[in-house]
């Protein structure tokens, strides 16, 4: 009876990672998973780069990189994919000019003379405008008209 009982079991296909934790419901073909490490490992950079001045540079890199490789891979179609990860970019091109104030607010002796002066509202302003390049291109990927051959190969 024993030997009955094995046989009737089902076999298993696949590695044994799919088996055991299925993470996504679909898989991605290899353009689309390059073009998902790309923006996770720039992500992860830009991460790493902002947040340089605290002294957390590789642990900011090691969360960016892989949430980011996380959530876009999460994704349905490579146009998706590459909006979001251009969204993930300009968000954190935005946010890096505030850590930078951050970090000064923290380490100086009198932060309202520095934060409040001309020249670096002006180099906060200076840091949002590729954001919002960024920001503007991956809108335009995602649902506005654009070039159709490039829209045909994003999917």
């Amino acid at each position: 009876m024993a030997e009955e009982d094995l046989e009737a079991e089902p076999e298993r296909e696949g590695p044994p990672a799919d088996r055991l934790l299925p993470l996504f419901e679909h898989t991605h073909d290899t353009l689309t998973t390059a073009i998902v490490v790309a923006f996770a490992a720039a992500v992860g950079l830009v991460a790493g780069w902002a947040t340089a001045d605290f002294g957390v540079r590789f642990p900011a890199f090691v969360v960016g990189a892989v949430g980011t490789g996380y959530l876009l891979y999460g994704q349905g179609t490579r146009r998706a994919v590459v909006a979001a990860g251009l969204y993930s970019v300009a968000a954190l091109l935005a946010v890096a000019p505030l850590l930078y104030e951050l970090f000064v607010v923290v380490s100086v002796s009198d932060p309202a003379a520095h934060v409040l002066s001309l020249a670096d509202l002006i180099l906060l302003l200076l840091g949002w405008i590729p954001a919002g390049l960024v920001a503007l291109v991956a809108y335009r990927v995602a649902t506005g008209p654009f070039v159709p051959r490039i829209r045909a190969r994003l999917g």
